[in-house]
């Protein structure tokens, strides 16, 4: 079974306290890669006013060749771009979807969960050229909850809104290209490995250890020895065993697996932009933003979107 990389990890974790002082080795710097206009052509993206509010898309994903999936969702689409900015094709979805989401795989497969209220979850699986390679409805679901463990397998736990006695964990399996039955229970959400070197460190939240920070959790050696405490929330984990955790609505912090500071970023922006970063597997940071006026600011008014891009330095 391969693993599917380049997820924002929503995992609840933290922030190092008790280690050993480092000076921070790591640091981030930002830059504008592109703007999307919003507009009525097929490489705009839409926008609506609804209920007084100014809906723009917020969410989007990524493949390791460079390609961004934008979730145009007042054009019911996936809209894909290249790292220019150009427009290069879209996944269009049914109007009365409930929930989307788009990842694009290791080889650059993109697959599609779309839950519908009546007609149940649909997934499907495109290649880099947008065929569709598989595709399968799940009717007698609707809704869908993710997880994605500290090996990098997403699990998807399908429930119904019609029915609430039915449940059913999948992972999503890239080398078959299906969403396979879980046939052991999946991984806790408030445990987690992180392998560093020739050392293995577990992360483990403290019962009622929350503060304005969030929840503290305790990093373990293999011996069950502390060795650090974390605040915060984690929400990537490199293969080199960095840990990203986010302290409020703006700061990343990264650590060592041991517990050791490396330094940390300062996002700017949408609130909505700061909640929904993606990580490429180099651990730099992306961005999709609104763009400001000249004076800074977010006005109903603006012109379209923009994607920045912090650089892990």
């Amino acid at each position: 079974m391969r693993k599917i990389p380049n997820l924002i990890l929503l995992i609840t974790v933290a922030s190092f306290q008790n280690s050993v002082a480092h000076a921070a080795s790591v640091s981030f710097t930002s830059k504008e890669l592109f703007r999307v206009p919003f507009g009525k052509n097929r490489e705009d993206l839409g926008v609506k006013i609804e209920g007084g509010n100014l809906l723009i898309p917020r969410d989007f994903t990524l493949d390791a060749a460079g390609h961004f999936y934008i979730y145009d969702s007042n054009n019911h689409r996936i809209a894909r771009y290249a790292q220019d900015g150009t427009y290069e094709m879209g996944y269009s979805y049914s109007a009365t979807a409930d929930q989307i989401f788009a990842h694009a795989d290791s080889v650059e497969n993109l697959w599609l969960l779309i839950s519908d209220p009546t007609q149940g979850l649909y997934y499907g699986v495109y290649d880099s050229h947008g065929k569709r390679l598989r595709e399968g409805i799940f009717s007698q679901y609707n809704h869908y909850q993710l997880h994605v463990d500290d090996n990098a397998t997403l699990h998807i736990i399908l429930s119904s809104t019609k029915n609430s006695g039915i449940t059913q964990t999948f992972f999503l399996d890239e080398d078959s290209l299906l969403m396979k039955k879980e046939t052991v229970a999946r991984p806790p959400e408030k445990h987690h490995q992180v392998r560093r070197s020739d050392h293995v460190y577990f992360i483990d939240e403290v019962p009622g250890g929350s503060s304005k920070d969030g929840p503290v959790n305790r990093v373990t050696d293999e011996s069950h020895r502390g060795v650090a405490d974390i605040q915060g929330d984690v929400i990537y984990m490199t293969e080199s065993g960095d840990v990203y955790t986010r302290v409020g609505e703006r700061e990343i912090n990264v650590y060592d697996a041991d517990g050791s500071f490396k330094g940390k970023a300062l996002l700017k922006g949408l609130s909505s932009a700061c909640a929904s970063i993606r990580f490429d597997s180099s651990g730099n940071i992306y961005e999709l933003d609104g763009i400001p006026n000249d004076n800074g600011k977010y006005t109903s008014d603006m012109p379209g979107m923009r994607l920045i891009y912090w650089e892990r330095r």
